[in-house]
């Protein structure tokens, strides 16, 4: 019993310290150390560990239940970037709230589906269209968005009320890219890369900003989703091989990670800072809210889903099915599609929608605009 004990101390002892460390990822920028950063992924599944340590050690009536106790102590202020309570989904009367804008973000992965399915994407635009006609939101801020072949989809979203609009938002032979809708009049455009896009509008006389956003993506393939997939079964069956894979997939997410901090620094920062009238920041970020990229905004915006969510919400359906031959998806479920506000925006509401023509669900939420 003794040894059971001692190897469950040294066990406890890496998982509290792994806890602590995920405390560094909003302090320490990439550029300074990425350890941090890696870490930052594994938040949920060390806090359930030491969440199950402590019940081990009180079961066991030990007082080393204390270890785990302190490292959750210390860490759980990040509990409310990925559960909240008290929140609503109900978008309010736009009667009782005339400077009322609903928005809706959302990654449309080129209308492929959830399992990249080109030869029916006609189909998930006329499903796009139920669902915006279902939610009517006053702005769309959409990523990774084209029309699809044989369905002119940008000229059906005009019918709809959505004659202001700019970004990727041609035909087929248009590239990909991020697009705003809008029902209320874009005064101003700035067209800060292929993925990023500023646009100025005006409700009743008063003017805001909308920065639509899709930050770098890890860009995984087929292999590296496979190899994983082998790793988290112990399959290894060239080590040479699996070794260099696995370094080529971290190296991704190293690279990727980087990317952001330079993006948030150079093209993104200077947007909000630097705006003279309210602002909302929204779209696919890529990265999670105990990272350093959500912290250097959160110094300067608030989170809609922070402000009106309710329970635990992923925007990320965890990956393609369709490449991996186990029949299920692997990859952890996160919360990667936000919308934030300037302080001159108070949170309605705020809804995560389980649509399933993605590999991403969209988010709606109402704010209103109080200066």
């Amino acid at each position: 019993m003794k040894v059971i004990r001692a190897i469950l101390f040294v066990i406890n002892i890496i998982l509290a310290i792994g806890l602590l460390l995920t405390t560094l990822a909003p302090v320490v920028a990439p550029s300074q150390s990425i350890l941090p950063s890696l870490l930052a992924f594994g938040y949920l599944p060390m806090l359930a560990a030491n969440v199950l340590m402590v019940v081990i050690w009180l079961i066991m009536g030990k007082w080393q239940f204390l270890l785990s106790a302190a490292a959750i102590a210390v860490r759980w202020g990040f509990v409310g970037l990925f559960m909240q309570v008290g929140g609503t989904s109900t978008i309010p009367d736009r009667e009782e709230h005339p400077q009322m804008v609903t928005l809706m973000s959302y990654n449309l992965h080129n209308l492929k589906g959830p399992e990249i399915q080109p030869d029916i994407s006609d189909n998930y635009a006329l499903q796009f269209l139920d669902l915006v006609r279902e939610y009517q939101p006053d702005i769309m801020c959409l990523q990774e968005y084209q029309s699809p072949s044989k369905m002119h989809l940008t000229d059906s979203l005009i019918l709809l009320g959505y004659n202001h609009y700019n970004g990727a938002h041609g035909s087929s032979t248009s590239p990909s890219g991020t697009t705003v809708f809008s029902r209320i009049p874009i005064t101003y455009v700035k067209k800060i890369d292929q993925q990023k896009l500023l646009v100025e509008l005006m409700l009743n006389d008063n003017l805001f900003r909308v920065c639509c956003i899709h930050m770098d993506s890890y860009a995984f393939d087929g292999a590296d989703l496979e190899e994983i997939e082998k790793l988290r079964h112990g399959k290894m069956e060239n080590l040479n091989d699996s070794t260099l894979r696995k370094h080529r997939t971290l190296d991704k997410v190293k690279e990727t990670i980087l990317k952001h901090e330079s993006e948030w620094q150079e093209k993104i920062k200077p947007v909000i800072t630097e705006s003279t009238v309210p602002i909302l920041l929204a779209g696919d970020f890529n990265d999670i809210p105990s990272s350093w990229l959500y912290a250097q905004v959160s110094k300067h915006l608030d989170d809609t889903y922070r402000d009106k969510g309710f329970g635990m919400c992923h925007t990320y359906s965890g990956g393609s099915e369709h490449w991996l031959p186990l029949g299920h998806n692997w990859l952890p479920q996160f919360r990667i599609d936000m919308v934030f506000h300037s302080k001159e925006f108070r949170t309605l509401s705020y809804k995560r929608l389980k649509a399933p023509l993605s590999d991403h669900y969209p988010v709606i939420t109402s704010l209103e605009l109080t200066q």
